[in-house]
């Protein structure tokens, strides 16, 4: 065991592993320029092995206790969107008409693709449905799953994984497709990877970042309306 036992009882073993696996991968991606992985990326399955080998003498209950500080600043975190918003208060009103349709559009389209795509890989209806809030942020994507007959724990999985793909691929994805206008960057990454996705905005645009922090709650409603009444018209067509 490579922790002593008073610190692994205490909040800051959780914290301070955390933040030192961060760094360590932050370096990592620095030092050998691997710009298209997150440190997160790489953060996260290296906590989950250490946890995973040093078992029974560390315990995700361990881990938790410190950690979830950590999560607890999401919600701050997500506040702090308001800035950029504000900042763009302008931008936002004068586009209004395109971020709403623009949001509409993604969530009928995320919906019916994950629908189809679920059919022709032969998923079964649970996990189908639990797959349908993918793009929205965690705590509204578990509603959603448990409304509509979902898993929300494997629903708050795919929703990490969108979030970690989209992070770490959509900035590449839609310059290869051509893609330059903020406003359209911005939506597409928010409607579609919701906070994690639009985390990678910070350092590319302001606007990005205040149009993707939109896009997500926008996305949240849209998909909560949405998803109930496509349903069963999609399982009558398939």
């Amino acid at each position: 065991m490579f922790f002593p036992e008073a610190l692994l009882n205490s909040p800051m073993f959780g914290i301070g592993l955390t933040i030192i696996v961060y760094v360590f991968c932050e370096l990592i991606v620095n030092r050998f320029e691997l710009n298209i992985i997150p440190p997160f990326v790489l953060a996260c399955p290296i906590i989950m092995g250490i946890i995973y080998f040093q078992s029974p003498h560390i315990t995700y209950e361990q881990y938790a206790a410190g950690a979830n500080f950590i999560n607890f600043l999401l919600g701050p975190a997500t506040v702090a969107l308001a800035l950029p918003l504000y900042r763009n208060r302008q931008t936002l009103k004068n586009n209004l008409a395109v971020i709403v349709s623009g949001v509409v559009v993604a969530t009928v389209i995320g919906i019916v693709s994950i629908f189809v795509c679920g059919k022709l890989f032969g998923a079964s209806e649970q996990v189908l449905l639990s797959l349908i809030p993918k793009s929205v942020t965690t705590p509204i994507a578990m509603d959603i799953s448990s409304v509509i007959g979902g898993i929300p724990s494997l629903t708050a999985a795919c929703v990490i994984f969108t979030g970690m793909f989209g992070s770490t691929f959509n900035h590449k994805i839609l310059s290869w497709l051509g893609f330059k206008n903020d406003i359209a960057i911005g939506l597409a990454i928010g409607a579609s990877s919701h906070g994690l996705g639009t985390s990678a905005c910070v350092n590319k645009s302001a606007l990005q970042l205040a149009i993707g922090g939109v896009a997500i709650g926008l996305t949240g409603i849209a998909t909560s309306i949405l998803a109930p009444l496509l349903l069963p018209l999609l399982t009558h067509l398939f």
